[in-house]
């Protein structure tokens, strides 16, 4: 009997033991790789790495690679957030907003849309955001296909409609004092609309996209400052277009308004330009005086609200002006915003052709 119970004990048991111990070790294997196929199929993830993108389970995609796509994005503020609008791209199904806050390691897939514009609505005031849109092609089992636009950066700021707001305007710049006024500007969350002249768009690049990053609006003041009043048809068409050309090179449109120079307007100009014209209802008359005391002055003394103010950029005496007039505007309860978001918080479209004096 002893004997007996003693096989018992190492062998058989010791068979049942090991046939239960590989039939375990199976089931877990099976159920591993059902899971790992799952996992496979699932989206992609929301937060994704500042360098890539996965377009599918098997596919890491650079996205340094999309920098330059047909896909052109442009960015532009309005009274609800930041208003996105790309290219349209054939045979895409949707488009993914992505955007990261300057300082963040990785994009954030914030949205998707089938229409080729977006307005985010969750931006902060004085954060500047990066933001790429996706075109993709999507089918069940994940993305297969996509391409990036290029990236916008810009500073966001809001602005209080029911308070007073005030368009400060440069003309015939930019110039080597442009970033002194531009940073004075970023400082106390300020606008202004820069009125630039081609042939210094070339030699001060750096300084529009600037205007551009801190949410700033850029204009034409032509090529040449040349009276369009006098010029041809293609004559003036030639000033506008090969300033917007060089302008939508450096910050990916064109200009948004056109400043005609000398104020000069006629029918044939209204005609021709497919943008609204702005001209002024506050001359500071800086470039007569050189003063930035009677700068500061003419301004102070006679602003109010809805003003377009005229300056210019490339005076040192203006900018010395400049650095006092935003402080003290701000102290006196005025926002200064651009001539389009001026406009837009008064609830008046503007028109190509139209001329503007002041926004009321």
């Amino acid at each position: 009997m002893k004997k007996f119970i003693k096989e018992i004990n190492f062998k058989l048991l010791s068979c049942v033991f090991a046939g239960l111990l590989l039939f375990v070790l199976l089931c877990v294997s099976i159920l591993s790789i059902l899971l790992t196929s799952k996992t496979e199929q699932s989206p992609i993830a929301k937060k994704v790495s500042a360098d890539s993108v996965y377009a599918s389970s098997e596919e890491q995609i650079d996205i340094n690679n999309f920098l330059n796509t047909d896909i052109a994005l442009s960015l532009q503020p309005n009274t609800s957030g930041f208003k996105l609008e790309y290219t349209a791209v054939p045979n895409r199904t949707e488009y993914e907003i992505y955007r990261k806050i300057k300082g963040e390691k990785g994009f954030t897939l914030i949205g998707t849309t089938q229409k080729n514009k977006y307005i985010d609505k969750t931006v902060i005031t004085g954060n500047i955001y990066i933001y790429k849109v996706r075109a993709v092609i999507k089918q069940k089992e994940g993305q297969l296909e996509g391409e990036f636009s290029n990236k916008v950066k810009k500073k966001y700021v809001w602005f209080d409609k029911n308070k007073k707001m005030v368009a400060l305007t440069f003309d015939d710049g930019p110039g080597k004092y442009t970033n002194k006024i531009l940073k004075c500007l970023d400082k106390y969350d300020a606008h202004a609309t820069f009125f630039v002249l081609g042939c210094q768009v070339k030699d001060f690049k750096s300084a529009v996209k600037k205007e551009d990053l801190i949410g700033c609006e850029i204009g034409s003041h032509t090529y040449d400052h040349l009276n369009l009043t006098v010029l041809s048809k293609k004559g003036i068409k030639n000033q506008v277009n090969k300033t917007d050309k060089l302008i939508k090179s450096l910050i990916g449109h064109k200009a948004t308004l056109l400043r005609p120079p000398y104020g000069a307007v006629n029918s044939t100009v209204k005609k021709v330009i497919k943008k609204p014209i702005v001209t002024w209802d506050v001359d500071t008359r800086d470039w007569a005086t050189k003063s930035a005391s009677k700068t500061y002055d003419n301004i102070i003394k006679s602003v109010s609200d809805g003003d377009i103010i005229l300056m210019h950029d490339i005076y040192s005496s203006t900018k010395n002006a400049v650095l006092k007039i935003i402080p003290a505007l701000k102290k006196k309860g005025y926002q200064l915003v651009t001539v389009s978001e001026l406009a837009e918080y008064k609830g008046i479209k503007l028109k190509n052709g139209e001329v503007y004096r002041e926004i009321n």
